[in-house]
């Protein structure tokens, strides 16, 4: 074999390894007829987004669809690009979720108490929720969180006793608030342009009563027990790091016991069964979703 053959075949083998290296893995081409060797990362109604090297730089862009020609998946064997920038995140990992809105506690009310009784407690159903939910996703699908919510309800009103036989009008009021607090599992549904979501969760957790009221004189009443949380709601994307978001969430809890505090008396007072105070409530609410 001559000088020059073996010049040639080093050449040509030159040639093809530098081929092969600089191979991308998927191929765009535009209308003006350039080639783009690259990884396509997403795909919107709008643009398309990749990347690609140059310079030796690895750098990340979009284009606009109506000035692509066409996409190629897949076209090369081969990519130029490091392996971490071949692992798509097309989807927000991290999810904060802020809300507020209304919530009912659900319970029945004993049916021998006086119509005023009845009516007092019926108000105090009605309240108010806020609270946060921490999340994060694993897989585009599924995740894990951690929930904080506050539930707020007070009435006062002036009730007749008719106990003693002749009627006594006393101020009664209640003061209360329901804390909950505990891990949850979530999971999530992206529409195709991955801004808008439908989300799914469910846990357990810690729940606290509190209750300062008056009735006949002031009180106290401290209790707490496991509670459960289960939440469905839709997130409307704004940008890619911003949402609003509506929200149905359901949590429970039954206290069987509680502490009482009346003057500079507190006793623990042991509920009997069919008289447990149920800490369950439904909670509409509308809020803030930062993604990342």
């Amino acid at each position: 074999m001559n000088t020059n053959s073996l010049k040639n075949i080093l050449a040509i083998a030159t040639l093809l390894i530098s081929s092969l290296s600089l191979q991308a893995q998927d191929l765009i081409i535009t209308n003006e007829g350039d080639s783009i060797n690259c990884k396509i990362t997403k795909v919107t109604s709008r643009n398309v987004y990749f990347t690609f090297i140059h310079n030796s730089e690895v750098r990340e862009t979009l284009l606009p669809l109506d000035k692509v020609k066409l996409q190629h998946p897949n076209y090369y064997k081969h990519s130029v690009l490091p392996p971490e920038k071949l692992k798509i995140k097309d989807y927000p990992s991290l999810r904060l979720a802020v809300s507020g809105g209304w919530s009912y506690r659900f319970g029945q009310i004993p049916r021998n108490l006086p119509r005023e009784m009845k009516d007092y407690l019926n108000e105090l159903k009605s309240g108010y929720n806020y609270g946060l939910d921490l999340s994060y996703y694993f897989t585009e699908y599924m995740g894990i969180g951690f929930k904080y919510s506050v539930y707020k309800s007070k009435h006062d009103a002036l009730i007749t006793l008719y106990e003693t036989g002749s009627p006594v009008t006393t101020k009664t009021s209640d003061d209360i608030s329901i804390n909950f607090i505990g891990p949850f599992f979530t999971a999530r549904f992206l529409n195709q342009s991955k801004k808008n979501a439908f989300i799914a969760s469910s846990g357990i957790g810690y729940s606290q009563y509190n209750n300062n009221g008056f009735f006949l004189e002031p009180m106290s009443i401290k209790g707490s027990t496991i509670g459960f949380s289960a939440d469905f709601g839709y997130d409307f994307g704004i940008t890619e790091r911003f949402a609003i978001g509506i929200q149905v969430s359901v949590l429970t809890g039954i206290l069987t016991q509680y502490e009482l505090s009346q003057g500079k008396v507190t006793e623990t007072v042991k509920l009997e069964i069919g008289n447990y105070e149920t800490l369950n409530r439904v909670f509409i609410s509308a809020g803030l979703r930062f993604l990342d």
